[in-house]
């Protein structure tokens, strides 16, 4: 198969990973961030990867063009910084995880010029990034998304086309909410079990094959709870940022989620106090300073 003509835009984390798998697979990328030099940067560069001195030139020249961003803020303003130069029949694969109201507009606005907008959040982490085993959850065009399906392979092991536009933001703010509200219920278990007098390491043997075993008990117990370090790819800001758009979305959808809202408190607190680059489970920290909360 011909190389496509690619751009990636947003080389942090999650990015550099799925560009590095689009590098291998295909050949030729071409990429941009807003942060130069970066590490990431560098190392796809030295891969061969080309950098787009000239981001508005690199977008018209592009058949597929991948966005890998932190908020609807950034996919905004570098959606509006290109659209006048993508041309017709451009296929615009959205990575980041936004509000579904975002990717509706975006759509809306790439398809008047004849182009294509997908919203394509995914999950698994820098991890799964780097494997090129993300799960990823697609809405928009479904003739789009099959002529974007190579570039998704590239990146995921796990793809699910969900329908209309803003439909595969929803599907990932509901993992969100699955994972979020997971991580404080593990966090309250672990202190509870800690105050109790269990040693946390043994009570882990425990659950990783009784009923209490969850993908966030497996990642945060003994990486980030017990040795007491939040250090990583995660962050409250984010976590913070994606409960905002949940609410939004029950508030449309008419539907109240106490548990949801509940778990949100604890980010909360997180952010006001300082935490926001740390991982969500410090908000164990935050438990223990509160116990009557």
């Amino acid at each position: 198969m011909k190389n496509m003509r690619i751009l990636f835009i947003g080389i942090g984390e999650m990015g550099s990973g799925m560009a590095g798998n689009i590098l291998t697979k295909n050949s030729s990328l071409t990429i941009w961030n807003r942060t130069v030099p970066k590490p990431h940067v560098d190392r796809l560069m030295e891969r061969g990867a080309l950098f787009a001195h000239d981001l508005k030139q690199a977008a018209g020249e592009s058949d597929f063009i991948c966005f890998n961003l932190t908020s609807d803020d950034a996919v905004n303003a570098v959606a509006a910084g290109i659209a006048e130069y993508v041309r017709p029949g451009t296929v615009i694969m959205d990575f980041s995880t936004i509000s579904p109201d975002s990717a509706n507009r975006l759509s809306q606005g790439f398809a008047e010029k004849g182009s294509c907008f997908l919203d394509c959040p995914v999950s698994g982490g820098a991890e799964g990034a780097a494997k090129g085993a993300l799960t990823i959850m697609v809405g928009g065009d479904s003739d789009a998304y099959q002529k974007a399906m190579p570039i998704l392979e590239m990146c995921g092991a796990n793809i699910q086309y969900m329908g209309e536009s803003g439909l595969g933001q929803k599907a990932k703010l509901i993992n969100q909410l699955l994972a979020w509200v997971n991580q404080s219920a593990v966090c309250e278990a672990m202190l509870l079990a800690e105050k109790s007098g269990i040693d946390l390491s043994s009570l882990y043997q425990v659950l990783e094959t009784a009923w209490g075993r969850s993908w966030m008990l497996e990642r945060s117990v003994k990486q980030y709870i017990i040795p007491r370090e939040y250090d990583s790819s995660a962050s409250i800001e984010l976590i913070c940022k994606d409960f905002a758009i949940l609410e939004r979305i029950a508030g449309q959808a008419d539907y109240d989620i106490p548990i949801t809202r509940s778990a949100k408190e604890w980010y909360d607190g997180a952010m006001k106090e300082g935490y926001a680059k740390k991982d969500p489970a410090i908000i164990i920290e935050l438990m223990r300073d509160n116990p009557t909360k």
